[in-house]
């Protein structure tokens, strides 16, 4: 970007800190029912005025209507409930959507390392041959972060291999538990040979249109989602709103819609509705096609059981369509196709 491209900028305005009890007074004052003070600077102070703010933003007064920017006062009839509500749903999602990624991350590191150990042996990293995706520079990178990542493990079995032998590294089963999902995506999926990440598509029931099953398996849209997955892991790990979010970096690459004879039985007509979605709706469908695969309707049930528990949360904002749970990706147990 160059200087005349450049945006302006300028001092961020003064907000000099007020107390809690002046914050709670001034959204009381502007509108906001059903809440005490003393409560509801117990609830500031619990979770922060910046924090709460993105939760109860939709209840204030639209500046015009041509702006979607909103402001003080609160629209008539906010009750402190609804915008608390919210809150704890999201919490609540945030650590569902967290624990189906574990269970992913743990999958695709025994997939990984069982494949890249057959294919080039279990110190097969050690070498760029192991991890053909790799380039020089890169292989290099990577053996020094798998290092870093060994060294400072205090994982009981590393620790063992380090008193017990003199190799440098260990075999791939035991490195993959030190490594974080970015480490494990950006070094041992990406250097893998195309044949592997083909394969743990397939598995995954990702699919192009190539009949062939030696290549039907769409590395495409797999290394799509596996990016996706680790956009969300760092917004759920750190906190961030994440039930409307409305970001493309959560939002997946979807397959492309058939029609006439190749139609039948396409998996990627079974997206359809969620092609112009906005909000997590697409993501968590992803999420959850993923987790079918691996472990059955298990995160299902816990999903549709959390969106049951908060009826009153509007799931258009999370960008889900009217019908969605009778969706084919939603209804069934079996995703197979």
């Amino acid at each position: 970007m160059n200087g005349k491209d450049a945006p302006q900028l300028r001092p961020y305005p003064q907000h000099p800190p007020k107390s809690l009890d002046v914050l709670s007074a001034k959204l009381i004052g502007n509108g906001l029912a059903g809440v005490n003070q003393e409560l509801l600077e117990y609830r500031i102070g619990q979770v922060g005025y910046f924090r709460l703010k993105g939760y109860w933003y939709p209840f204030l007064t639209p500046v015009s209507e041509e702006s979607a920017k909103r402001s003080l006062p609160f629209r008539q009839g906010t009750r402190f409930q609804d915008i608390w509500d919210r809150y704890l749903f999201d919490q609540e999602l945030r650590m569902l959507v967290f624990d189906g990624i574990v269970t992913i991350e743990i999958y695709l590191k025994s997939f990984l390392a069982h494949e890249l150990s057959v294919f080039g042996g279990e110190f097969g990293y050690m070498t760029r041959e192991g991890l053909p995706g790799l380039s020089y520079d890169t292989h290099l990178a990577c053996l020094s972060s798998l290092r870093s990542s060994f060294t400072k493990s205090n994982l009981p079995y590393l620790r063992h291999f380090r008193n017990t032998y003199s190799d440098p590294l260990p075999p791939y089963w035991m490195i993959v538990g030190c490594l974080s999902y970015g480490t494990l995506k950006e070094n041992f999926y990406q250097g893998a040979p195309d044949h592997i990440k083909r394969k743990l598509a397939t598995k995954l029931h990702i699919f192009n249109p190539n009949p062939n099953p030696a290549v039907r398996g769409d590395a495409k849209i797999l290394s799509n989602w596996l990016e996706t997955i680790r956009q969300a892991r760092n917004m759920t790990a750190h906190h961030d709103r994440f039930w409307n979010e409305s970001s493309i970096r959560i939002a997946p690459k979807l397959p492309k819609h058939r029609s006439g004879s190749h139609a039948k039985g396409w998996w990627g007509n079974d997206w359809d509705i969620f092609r112009k979605s906005s909000g997590p709706a697409a993501f968590l469908t992803m999420e959850n096609y993923l987790l079918s695969q691996i472990d059955g309707p298990a995160w299902r049930k816990k999903f549709i059981s959390l969106m049951s528990k908060y009826p009153q949360i509007p799931k258009s904002d999370m960008g889900f369509p009217d019908g969605w749970e009778m969706s084919p990706l939603w209804c069934v147990d079996d995703l197979s196709h």
